[in-house]
């Protein structure tokens, strides 16, 4: 490496033998086949992997969203639960002072009013420690048995976050949605626009089933009611419905907490990435369906994905494909244990949009094919660089050797540079021991020839062959046969061949004047 090193440094420099030159341009052109193959490879998005990067990033986020959500729930379930237990001691406790039974409250708006009020505290305190957009109680007593629909109108209170941020919650603002009007007078709770005395529980989903359940344990009664709108509003809302229980254990109602969309919204925000914005869903999964209307909807920047319609689920080598027919996601889910009203389990769900995704990929496979093209036209470069940095300074010192320059130029590769010292070094004319005495031989035995052949051998000598002979001297070609045989026996060849390589011999030498006795 050091000498490889020296030689891109400084290649006029002697000592690098040919092989390690060589090693320098096989090394080059093994990066070039290199570089090649890497551009090939990008080209095709086999090593630049986006779906396999996005993968991993998505395993991460999904185990996020899931640890997330899944306390979010177990959060709200031990609050309903601890919040059940405090309505159901207080009722019992004003049902004792006031010396009547449960169904007494019946038509009576006054004692319903009152036990309102009473009951207002744990609902408050729980709003305020609990990660959910409102809570509410409704008992199985209504203020007017008499009215069409008194069978689904229960008496409660429902206590409501009023212009939802993104801040804590002691600093939202609490209005009453639903209760008796005496109460929130009384508690001095803004009234919401839409409020009404009693809540309607036919179009809570599952809250039949919840207050009349019989059951020992509460979060066993307990029950997330799927997506739903919220009666004389504009909102969609989740609501999970806890039993409440007397010191007896007979369900006199239900309690619980609401998740509205905006509030879902603002918790779980969209999180950047290169792949585009990741989304988090707290959706039914149905077999290899998502039903958008009954999903609770995280930030949704960067992307057009509404609560409306089905997604269609096909798993895939890398991710997950979610798609209406028109638009595809990316992602991952995994079911939380959590079912709700209708039977369906609700699933945390981390998605991408597909074009995003695909703007990113394309963006990134160019880079790579950009940066390996890049790569192999520096490879390309480099070796004509190298290539003219060692041929230069051979051709150079070859042309010292012709005599086009004076200046002495080593050609930087040893075996090269002392070759050139020798053939510089030589005297001029001079050769190997042996051919100097064969020439000197051959010279001796020229000078025994006749007149004849030796006007045959300058005939020789100026190119003519055999057949050119008998018009040139004027004789038979009979005679010239006599005088070659004699002429190859004086001279000591056995072919005309030979002769002509001795003749062209003496010619490169600038001898052919010995041959014919001149000087």
């Amino acid at each position: 490496m050091r000498s490889i090193r020296n030689a891109i440094h400084n290649p006029y420099a002697a000592s690098h033998s040919m092989g390690v030159r060589l090693l320098l341009y096989w090394f080059t052109m093994a990066l070039l086949l290199v570089a090649a193959i890497l551009s090939i490879l990008m080209a095709m998005g086999v090593l630049s992997h986006p779906a396999r990067q996005l993968a991993s990033a998505l395993d991460i986020q999904q185990r996020n969203t899931y640890a997330a959500l899944d306390a979010q729930m177990d959060e709200l379930t031990a609050h309903g639960v601890a919040m059940s237990e405090k309505l159901g001691r207080e009722l019992d406790a004003f049902l004792a002072a006031k010396g009547i039974p449960f169904d007494a409250l019946n038509d009576d708006p006054k004692t319903i009013a009152e036990l309102e009020k009473r009951l207002y505290a744990p609902l408050s305190s729980t709003l305020s420690a609990a990660s959910c957009s409102g809570i509410f109680f409704c008992l199985n007593v209504t203020a007017n048995t008499a009215l069409p629909n008194a069978d689904a109108l229960r008496a409660g209170l429902y206590l409501r976050y009023s212009g939802l941020q993104p801040t804590v919650a002691s600093e939202q603002d609490v209005i009453c949605f639903r209760g008796a009007a005496e109460a929130a007078r009384g508690l001095q709770i803004q009234m919401h626009n839409r409020w009404n005395p009693e809540l309607n529980t036919a179009l809570i989903p599952g809250s039949n089933k919840v207050a009349t359940s019989q059951v020992e344990r509460l979060a066993e009664g307990s029950l997330w009611a799927k997506r739903t709108e919220l009666l004389d509003t504009w909102e969609h809302v989740m609501l999970l419905c806890v039993p409440i229980l007397d010191g007896s254990g007979t369900v006199r109602g239900f309690c619980g907490m609401e998740i509205s969309d905006l509030y879902f919204s603002l918790s779980h925000d969209t999180v950047s990435s290169s792949y585009g914005n990741m989304l988090t869903l707290l959706a039914p999964i149905d077999g290899d369906k998502l039903n958008l209307s009954g999903t609770m909807l995280g930030a949704t920047n960067g992307s057009r994905l509404t609560a409306e319609g089905t997604l269609h689920i096909k798993p895939g080598k890398y991710y997950t494909i979610y798609t209406d027919g028109k638009e595809s996601y990316l992602g991952r889910h995994r079911l939380l244990d959590v079912v709700t009203s209708d039977g369906i389990p609700l699933a945390a769900v981390t998605l991408v949009t597909a074009n995003t995704f695909r703007s990113y990929e394309r963006g990134s496979q160019f880079a790579w094919f950009l940066g390996s093209v890049l790569f192999l036209l520096a490879m390309l470069v480099a070796a004509t660089v190298l290539s003219r940095r060692f041929v230069k300074p051979i051709n150079e010192s070859l042309a010292a050797v012709r005599g086009d320059t004076t200046e002495v130029v080593t050609s930087g590769i040893s075996e090269i540079d002392e070759l050139l010292t020798m053939i510089r070094e030589r005297p001029v004319g001079a050769l190997p021991p042996d051919v100097e005495a064969r020439l000197r031989g051959f010279t001796e035995r020229a000078n025994t020839l006749t007149g004849t052949e030796r006007t045959i051998l300058q005939y020789y000598m100026d190119g003519y062959t055999v057949k050119d002979i008998p018009e040139l001297a004027r004789i038979s070609a009979s005679t010239v046969k006599t005088h070659n045989r004699n002429l190859y026996r004086k001279l000591g060849v056995d072919s005309f061949d030979e002769l002509k390589v001795y003749i062209e011999l003496f010619a490169s030498c600038g001898r052919s004047g010995e041959l014919l006795n001149r000087s």
